[in-house]
């Protein structure tokens, strides 16, 4: 049978971490702070229906002179940049 395995206390952690370069820290941390994809979907999906719950809804006609206006800009960019 393999050995039990040793308990580490935080600080014990904590000590070896310090005992690391700065990279490996920030790889600790990063692995510490991670949040699943899907957590972090479903994050993100509730904070932009929270933002967008006091929002009128927004009409097709709207949108498609968004996106005209969008195209107009970017064509006239194009035709700045091609001088």
């Amino acid at each position: 049978m393999g050995q039990p395995k040793k308990k580490l206390s935080v600080e014990q952690v904590l000590e070896l971490v310090d005992g690391l370069s700065p990279d490996e820290q920030e790889r600790v941390r990063a692995k510490l702070n991670s949040k699943s994809k899907a957590e972090r979907w479903e994050a993100l999906c509730s904070k932009v229906q929270s933002q967008c719950e006091a929002l009128p809804p927004i009409t097709e006609a709207e949108i498609l002179a968004d996106m005209k206006e969008i195209r107009n800009e970017l064509k006239a960019e194009r035709a700045q940049s091609s001088h």
